[in-house]
């Protein structure tokens, strides 16, 4: 069976017994640690803040912080993945919100809307501007959200979460009806809609289903001690890695299509255009469709290479401040490492470096453009760089 990721492949001699980070990690690892709710009688403990500032002001002219079901996610992956100190206790707080949240009113869509929060933690709510698409009662992506989820469960286990946190009645319960959430958007070409409302199938989107259900394929088998069920959802798995290799894949390109929307049309990328143009076409890498070394993942990132090469376009590794309106894209550069582009990735990580850390002794630039997903792909690269 495929694995979870193929960046857990690259760290399992290793990332469990890392108890010291480097410098830099460590400050990552901080900040992504640090931007978790942890007063345990308040609704918003275990929640964590996609950014670093506020994502609006309320009607009663407060400053709101935004909690992304989705970017929490993938920053908890990344702590998990490098085996920061604090990953146990973060993973299992985070999973005890989601798990909270998993209700008529936090998720009437079956996976948590935005929440947002005071400073203090206090004041849920999922509406600070009425009529705001984003601000009020936002669901980004069901597919990303729940199936990131299901990674986040599989891998808190391997890490060392019991798995009595995790196997009780309720929670099976719970991770089943989301499960079906998931599997009622996944249509007979296997990929998945985004949401039930929004009928497009994202290449990034199903890239990171895949890995969720190859994750709820293992939560089932050796958590959950159910093998019917895990290869239920390992069948449900293939059929997304073959619509996406069979649909979202231009052989004649030579590229990924972003997406399959729902007249059946596929709009060729367009590579001028950094997100999502460019930055889809590595995440069937970052989540174990394709392998690192088939002929299609190298092409698509000579194609990145070439295009955003410091000529046309900024350099992606050496200039990533001037790319997509300024935001630091880490996904791209860790895909890039994990394809053995080391010198990029050790360059995007010094540019970043630069950019984010320095002077040195002086406190991170970690405001917008910069999340806790981003983090979380930032922490893998910089943990992995030093193994080179």
């Amino acid at each position: 069976m495929k694995s979870l990721f193929l960046f857990l492949i690259c760290f399992v001699c290793w990332s469990a017994d890392a108890q010291h980070l480097s410098p830099d990690a460590a400050m990552v690892a901080g900040w992504i640690t640090g931007q978790q709710f942890h007063n345990v009688s308040r609704s918003s403990y275990g929640a964590i803040k996609s950014a670093e500032g506020p994502a609006g002001t309320g009607a009663d002219g407060a400053p709101y912080y935004s909690v992304s079901p989705y970017s929490a996610n993938l920053g908890v992956l990344g702590l998990i993945q490098v085996g920061a100190p604090q990953r146990v206790r973060v993973a299992e707080a985070w999973i005890d919100w989601y798990f909270a949240h998993l209700n008529a009113q936090s998720a009437p869509d079956g996976v948590p809307y935005n929440h947002f929060y005071l400073a203090n933690g206090k004041g849920e709510t999922t509406c600070i501007k009425p009529g705001d698409p984003v601000l009020c009662h936002y669901n980004d992506a069901t597919d990303s959200a729940a199936a990131t989820f299901f990674s986040v469960l599989w891998a808190a286990s391997e890490t060392g979460v019991p798995s009595a946190f995790l196997n009780t009645p309720e929670r099976r319960r719970q991770v089943e009806k989301l499960a079906e959430v998931l599997l009622k958007l996944q249509q007979p070409d296997g990929l998945c809609w985004a949401k039930s409302d929004y009928r497009v199938k994202y290449l990034e989107d199903n890239s990171e289903v895949f890995g969720g259900l190859c994750a709820l394929t293992n939560l089932e088998r050796n958590v959950f001690k159910d093998s019917e069920r895990a290869a239920f959802y390992q069948k449900a798995a293939d059929r997304v890695q073959r619509g996406i290799v069979a649909e979202l894949y231009d052989p004649r390109a030579k590229l990924f299509r972003i997406a399959k929307f729902e007249n059946n049309s596929c709009p060729p990328p367009n590579l001028d255009t950094w997100y999502p143009d460019t930055q889809a076409q590595v995440w069937p890498v970052l989540f174990g469709v394709i392998s690192t070394n088939d002929a299609r993942t190298q092409a698509v990132a000579a194609a990145a290479d070439a295009h955003w090469n410091g000529r046309a376009k900024p350099d992606w590794a050496a200039d990533p401040k001037h790319v997509n309106q300024g935001w630091i894209e880490a996904g791209h550069a860790y895909a890039a490492l994990l394809m053995g582009e080391t010198n990029r990735a050790q360059t995007y990580a010094q540019a970043v470096t630069n950019y984010k850390f320095e002077p040195a002794g002086e406190t991170p630039q970690f405001s917008s453009p910069f999340s806790v997903d981003d983090a979380g792909w930032l922490l893998r690269i910089l943990v992995a760089q030093e193994k080179f």
